[in-house]
């Protein structure tokens, strides 16, 4: 495994806006960019929930930081996995990528993971083309209504269940193009987490009834696949790799 550690994806330098990049030893791999968890206010780059052992199974991993509570505001944090996302495009082809990049992300790491996939403004202002550039999204158990921490920063109660155009659902509609989508929550998840991303993917296949995505329910409390055992294994790794295999 070769190690790129410390990158800037933004100029001039913010501590809060640097990734890692973690490749096989020979060229010619798919790439997955991971946004860690933690609710916008808490989690690093550094943290268990980045699954690095896809490394060993010949996927790149880009472990990408972003600026978070109570610093930064909406749409700071989508803004940086954007511009994560445009630095990765460019950087992971002379690192020996293959062309195929994958997002995807953890709990606030997916809530940012959805509306990068939902609104194509953002990857869009960031030089991104998605329909080139971008091979699949993974969510990993994301609120697809507005995200709690997000209600509080508007001086809403963070316990109701809301939907604006801070929210990945508000974006559905019978015009949007969707690239793959594979979506986890988890059998004791977060209040309410089941339900949105089940209303999420019901509402999705109403409007692309074609559209390749697959909602998955796993064992556990939230995102508890994330975090490796005491052999050190991921239960979602598996997930990840077919994904990324299969596209």
């Amino acid at each position: 495994m070769l190690e790129y550690l410390d990158l800037p994806y933004v100029f001039p330098e913010n501590e809060a806006q640097k990734l890692d990049i973690f490749t096989p030893d020979q060229g010619g791999f798919s790439t997955l960019i991971w946004f860690h968890g933690g609710g916008i206010v808490s989690g690093s780059r550094k943290g268990n929930d980045i699954p690095c052992g896809l490394v060993k199974k010949g996927i790149a991993v880009v472990a990408a930081e972003y600026r978070m509570y109570p610093t930064a505001k909406f749409p700071d944090f989508i803004v940086d996995a954007a511009n994560a996302v445009a630095f990765t495009v460019k950087k992971i082809k002379e690192l020996g990528g293959n062309g195929k990049v994958f997002i995807g992300g953890s709990s606030a790491g997916a809530y940012l993971t959805m509306m990068l996939c939902m609104n194509k403004d953002f990857l869009k202002n960031a030089g991104v083309n998605e329909e080139l550039d971008i091979t699949g999204f993974i969510s990993d158990s994301a609120q697809t209504f507005t995200h709690f921490n997000v209600l509080k920063e508007m001086g809403m109660d963070s316990r109701i269940q809301y939907i604006d155009q801070k929210a990945p659902i508000s974006f559905i509609n019978s015009a949007l193009t969707l690239r793959p989508l594979l979506m986890f929550y988890y059998s004791k998840d977060m209040v309410c987490r089941p339900e949105e991303n089940k209303l999420f993917y019901a509402s999705l296949k109403r409007f692309l009834p074609d559209s390749d995505v697959t909602l998955t329910e796993l064992e556990g409390t939230h995102c508890s696949a994330d975090f490796p055992d005491q052999n050190g294994d991921r239960r979602i790794e598996p997930y990840l790799f077919d994904f990324i295999s299969k596209h």
